[in-house]
């Protein structure tokens, strides 16, 4: 048996939450920078209690020893697995410990801790479920970058912010906070990176996001980027992943509007081949025309099947998010978190 409390006070004790920020840190090969970022990072923000999580992914050097002596707790996954499996370990690893917020920041000192409080801010306060640093909203801020990535930056925020329906001036940086609704709602099934898939995820799930412009390094002090080393790999699968998201959640946008133009295309086309053939008692020199029609009409009945079954799938993703925003919050309300 276990004693019962003697006094109001042991008994409200019981019940009291603490707020608590978990402050997620992926990493790679960052020993020289990781102890500076996880000594800089505040004990506590806006009243809320801090403790950090280093997400070792397969680093051959120190990077884990420097962690866990700078005094923050390390998952490990022992090899390489991607960006985006690292954002998942995070997310799960915030949601069954029960916090309330989550921040992430990078490695490799690009970032300033400092700046957290500020960024978690509109998060902690109410006044946004989602905050994101931002580069390129105060010019002033502006990072030194190379004019090709800036452009890329720019191009890539450009159509994150069509995908999400709402206007995003940098959709690439990791430098972030998750309210409550955000951990409970937010998914990501890319393996190479998040930060664009997480934005439009939230953006279509009706959450409040707030950009806040952040003074951050235009490049590392020590090694380089493995997400952006090279361009061309990176904007293939960053375009992957925000294509699979997008069309998760509007699937009869992505394939239900070009099925319809399709048949339709298809419809006229062969209608007007019909029509010569009544007229001209043949076909030539339109049978082309009427094949492609029939091949229109076939691709366009197909997208229809594409759109009902996405479809399907999108509402059966739904009901296993809100499954587990139920569970999330259970976890987090339980007495004693």
């Amino acid at each position: 048996m276990f004693p019962e409390p003697a006094t109001c006070e042991e008994y409200e004790s019981l019940y009291t939450t603490v707020m608590k920020t978990l402050v997620a840190i992926p990493a790679l090969n960052e020993e020289f920078t990781i102890e500076q970022v996880i000594s800089s990072i505040p004990g506590e923000l806006h009243g809320t209690a801090v403790e950090i999580l280093v997400v070792d992914d397969g680093s051959t050097d120190s990077t884990v020893s420097k962690a866990r002596a700078a005094g923050a707790a390390v998952v490990s996954h022992g090899r390489n697995m991607g960006l985006g499996t690292v954002f998942r370990t995070m997310l799960s690893y915030a949601r069954e410990k029960g916090f309330h917020y989550m921040a992430t920041i990078d490695a490799d000192g690009q970032f300033n801790p400092k700046d957290l409080p500020d960024l978690a801010a509109p998060v902690i306060l109410n006044e946004a479920d989602f905050s994101t640093a931002s580069r390129f909203i105060d010019l002033e801020l502006t990072p030194e970058m190379p004019v090709l990535k800036k452009w890329g930056n720019a191009k890539v925020a450009g159509l994150v912010s069509s995908l999400a329906n709402t206007e995003i001036h940098d959709a690439t940086c990791g430098f972030r906070v998750y309210g409550p609704k955000a951990l409970d709602r937010v998914a990501c099934f890319s393996r190479f990176t998040y930060t664009q898939e997480v934005l439009i995820d939230i953006a279509r799930k009706g959450l409040r996001i707030k950009e806040i412009p952040v003074k951050i390094k235009g490049e590392r002090e020590f090694g380089k980027s493995r997400i952006a080393s090279n361009l061309w790999r990176y904007a293939h699968l960053s375009i992957e992943a925000m294509y699979s998201v997008a069309h998760g959640h509007s699937p009869w946008r992505f394939y239900g509007t070009p099925a319809f133009i399709l048949i339709g295309a298809g419809f006229l086309m062969d209608s007007f081949t019909l029509a010569w053939w009544l007229i001209q008692g043949k076909i030539n020199p339109f049978t082309a025309f009427g094949i492609g029609g029939l091949f229109s009409i076939t691709f366009g009945i197909l997208l229809v099947l594409f759109a009902s079954v996405a479809d399907i799938s999108a509402a059966n993703r739904k009901m296993l998010e809100e499954i587990t925003a139920m569970e999330t919050r259970r976890i987090r309300e339980k007495p004693g978190n």
